[in-house]
């Protein structure tokens, strides 16, 4: 199929097509139809441009610190950069949260509990990122229990190099080339990025774990008339030291991701493929522990306006994945050698009422090889930006608790379900304002029980709160993200590493900003005893500046201004007060 599309691709992209200014948010048509301007597509799936308006979401730009400021998301890193990260959305489990790109699933299927290590993907290339919070099972399929982060790239013409440096040896170069002719109807980007630094020892010792990123992105936008064909290549390798419990030498993790997508898109239609391969090896002195993950998916969809006030969007969606791995470490044998498909088929209306109401409906039906077949729903009104919803969503047993092993007596569970869940939420957007309340009950969570893994009887429950606020002060603006959150386990106990309170506070003035970012009490495992522990609330400050003058941005940070000491989870240290200072100068 890849060989295919390559080939369409070729022949296409030797056609030329006019296309005016591609700066815009998403594509736009004329009256008629025809394509005026193509950038980005925002909210890739959706039925129509006002679907969103049923659920909750916020688009932010494509870096750590802004993703680490959405409301009732919590990404956990294990240490400073290049450490592993966990996401957890509405007080969901970390691998209830589906990682995409343009749309399209690049979760590492190689993990044994189906974690995705959000930090370790470069944003280079991307234009922003999409956090939709609640299942959205009916439009991607498994794994969106707590919500989908998708990141969007776009191609642009910009030529640009970056150089920035600071605190702890970190060290980064950005070479950006572009070039856009829209007389011909094409926008080519390459982008290159290298990043390292000599970090902290994760845990108290003397050694630093340092890092050492390489990233890469090749990008093509063709106009074909009332179609758009984009093109993606992406590598990336991410190199870092780790410790143990305590301080270690000579451990390392070594991660290469590999992603190839083409797609054909008009305002109504879409077909996609994208490759991707992850394979992660850890060396302990030369012992070594190897994890293979390939996956390919093929997306077609079509969206049908069956009158003034009704789009119909059908679609179909076909993913094969490979997984392997082989681990030695510590003695430790394990292994995995296993491949799955789904094949996804989904429909979703949306109906603009007379009297103001928009009504959306969605439902999904997966037919998996290696487990029963799924069917997943959302129904939501909206009226003067007051929404209600109901949605359910799958989270798939991963291939290691499905069919695992290893030398301690573990074996894997075939007759394994699916882990389900049921949201409903409730909510109102204004322009400088929004508020929702959420509640999610999670049926048969897995759990380790007699060297192998069993489906819970128990229901896990969630529920909270959203509040989102914007405040203009003449030249002062005032952005403020506040989260209520409780996530319990089928006994009633508190989630680990979920604070029930989490807040963001920003203002600027000019060119200048500052944070503050506040991580409410929560439970936690004892780094030495495993017991669990309550952690202490911690709150740090951020403040930075850019300029622009001429074809140049100057910009720096000071980063946890007061050199909070702390710990997250415990036992893994973060950065004390660091600094960084750079530019990136346009040609």
């Amino acid at each position: 199929m890849y060989k295919i599309l390559l080939s369409l691709f070729v022949l296409l992209i030797s056609f030329t097509a006019k296309a005016d200014d591609c700066r815009g948010d998403r594509p736009q048509y004329d009256e008629q139809g025809n394509l005026i301007i193509y950038i980005c597509k925002s909210f890739i799936r959706n039925s129509s441009d006002l679907t969103h308006k049923t659920y909750s979401y916020e688009v932010v730009s494509p870096d750590k610190n802004s993703i680490q400021k959405v409301s009732s998301l919590n990404v956990v890193q294990s240490g400073p950069d290049g450490q592993l990260t966990s996401t957890f959305t509405r007080g969901t489990n970390s691998n209830h949260t589906l990682i995409t790109l343009n749309g399209i699933s690049i979760q590492d299927n190689s993990t044994p509990n189906g974690t995705e290590d959000l930090f370790a993907h470069s944003f280079l290339g991307v234009s922003h990122v999409e956090v939709i919070k609640g299942p959205m099972g009916s439009i991607y399929g498994p794994n969106a229990i707590g919500g989908v982060i998708n990141m969007v790239t776009q191609a642009n013409g910009d030529n640009y190099i970056e150089l920035s440096g600071g605190s702890f040896g970190h060290k980064k170069q950005i070479i950006k080339l572009g070039k856009a002719d829209y007389s011909k109807g094409f926008i080519i980007d390459f982008r290159i990025e290298n990043e390292t630094a000599d970090g902290i020892s994760v845990v108290d010792g003397t050694e630093k774990d340092g890092l050492s990123d390489r990233n890469y992105i090749f990008q093509i936008e063709k106009f074909l008339g009332n179609w758009v064909l984009k093109t993606n290549l992406i590598q990336t390798n991410n190199k870092s030291d780790l410790d143990k419990s305590t301080d270690y030498t000579n451990y390392t993790s070594d991660w290469d991701f590999n992603n190839q997508y083409i797609s054909l898109q008009s305002k109504d239609t879409e077909f996609s493929f994208q490759k991707t391969k992850h394979k992660r090896t850890y060396d302990d002195q030369g012992t070594k522990d190897i994890y293979n993950s390939d996956q390919e998916t093929f997306i077609a969809s079509h969206t049908f306006h069956l009158n003034n006030d009704i789009d119909m969007t059908t679609g179909f969606e076909h993913n094969l994945q490979e997984i392997d791995f082989d681990t030695n470490i510590a003695g430790y044998d394990s292994n995995v050698d296993k491949e799955r498909h789904n094949h996804g088929y989904w429909f979703n209306i949306d109906n603009q009422l007379d009297n103001g109401v928009f009504v959306h409906t969605g439902l999904r039906h997966d037919t998996p090889n290696t487990f029963d077949d799924q069917t997943t729903g959302r129904i939501a009104i909206e009226n003067n930006g007051v929404h209600i919803s109901y949605a359910t969503g799958y989270k798939a047993p991963t291939v290691y608790e499905m069919y695992g092993k290893n030398n301690y007596g573990f074996l894997g569970n075939e007759n394994l379900i699916p882990e389900k869940s049921r949201t409903w939420e409730i909510g109102i957007k204004e322009d400088d304002m929004s508020f929702v309340y959420f509640e999610s009950e999670i049926d048969n969570l897995l759990k380790y029980e007699s060297n192998t893994y069993v489906n819970d009887t128990k229901t896990s429950e969630q529920h909270g709160f959203e509040l989102n606020n914007r405040y203009n002060f003449e030249q002062i603006q005032f952005h403020n993200k506040l989260s209520y959150t409780v996530s319990k386990d089928g006994d009633g106990k508190d989630q680990l590493r979920r604070p029930n309170w989490q807040n963001t506070a920003t203002m600027y003035y000019n060119n200048f900003y500052v944070d503050w970012n506040y991580y409410g009490k929560h439970k936690d495992i004892d780094a030495s005893t495993y017991a669990r522990k309550d952690m202490k609330a911690v709150d740090t400050i951020d403040i930075g500046y850019n300029i622009t003058k001429d074809n140049t941005t100057f910009f720096w940070s000071i980063n946890n201004l007061f050199n909070e000491r702390y710990e997250r989870p415990d036992g893994y240290n973060q950065y004390d007060r660091n600094i960084n200072i750079g530019f990136r100068k346009h040609f």
